[in-house]
């Protein structure tokens, strides 16, 4: 004899409908809320920040700008001061 709750039925749309599991702990209200945001981001999926990559960097001690290369990756001594969109990002 089990009765669903509005709570398990929550619970159960979430599961098949967007394969997310809800916390049972939470307020009856949070969990509808929860469920309207994921059907809202099924309409309408947030738009995806474009990659970016350095373009120019700084030498922290001399003070010298470069256009940045690769070979500059995980140099401690560059900073990075203007970035520029990857022209290979895949959409």
């Amino acid at each position: 004899m089990s009765l669903k709750t509005k709570k398990d039925e929550l619970f159960d749309k979430a599961q098949a409908e967007y394969g997310k599991k809800l916390d049972r702990r939470l307020s009856l209200a949070d969990l509808e809320d929860q469920v309207s945001r994921m059907e809202q981001m099924k309409t309408d999926p947030p738009v995806e920040a474009p990659k970016l990559v350095p373009a120019k960097v700084q030498n922290v001690i001399t003070g010298n700008i470069f256009e940045y290369n690769e070979l500059f990756a995980g140099n401690p001594d560059l900073q990075v001061i203007e970035w520029a969109e990857a022209e290979d990002a895949v959409n």
